[in-house]
This record gives structure tokens, C-alpha cells and sequence, in this order.
């Protein structure tokens, strides 16, 4: 009986490091139909072309690389019908794990724009 116990909170943590682990993206803005590529500028200076600012967002992810989280706001600002995303910020913040533990979150602020 308690083999069956131990297995099923085996799966429950599992699931839940899994889900820890997994980019996000919080984002606040328009919406527009889909687009299939999506720039990516450092520096607004880059931006050669008219543009306004539809939304903001922040990507996140627990154990996931910058490379990973940026991947999801691409994926994020083409579902919104961005043509580009202006990274305004990165940092790192440490979210606890359990009751002694704490895992480092990367995150990416970013402005979704659409050209005119």
C-alpha cells in the first residue's frame, strides 16, 4: 500500500519540477491577426522602420536558458500579430523551491511592436 503512496507522489513531483521548469510569458497588450516571423532588436536605435507599441511582456522560465525564454516570446508575439519584439530588459530573480530550496528564474522584458 505504501508502495502505490510512494509512486503517486513520485509522479506529483515530477509533474510539478516539469511545470517549474517550463517557460512563460505574461504579456498586456493588443492582438492582431498572426503573424510568421518576428524580428528581434536590442536597441531601438535598429529599428529602421515606423512602428507603434501594441503590448508589453515578460517571459520567464525556472532552469531554462535566456535562448529558451526569448524563443517563447517570439512564439508569443507572432501568436499576437507582432513584426517585432524590443527587448527592454533582462535580469534574473530566485524563486523558492519547497522549504529550504530556491531556483534562479530568468526573465526578458519585452515590447511587442507592429510596423506601419
Amino acid at each position: 500500500m505504501y508502495g502505490c503512496h510512494f509512486k503517486l507522489l513520485g509522479y506529483i513531483i515530477l509533474v510539478t519540477l516539469m511545470a517549474a521548469g517550463c517557460a512563460s510569458v505574461n504579456y498586456v497588450g493588443k492582438s492582431f491577426d498572426p503573424t510568421t516571423s518576428v524580428a528581434v532588436y536590442f536597441d531601438e536605435s535598429e529599428i529602421d522602420r515606423e512602428y507603434v507599441v501594441i503590448g508589453q511582456a515578460i517571459g520567464s522560465g525556472v532552469w531554462r536558458s535566456y535562448d529558451t525564454v526569448q524563443e517563447k516570446l517570439i512564439e508569443e508575439a507572432k501568436r499576437k500579430g507582432a513584426d517585432a519584439i524590443l527587448v527592454t530588459g533582462i535580469g534574473r530573480s530566485h524563486v523558492p523551491i519547497g522549504e529550504s530550496g530556491q531556483a534562479n528564474e530568468n526573465q526578458i522584458n519585452a515590447a511587442f511592436i507592429k510596423y506601419k
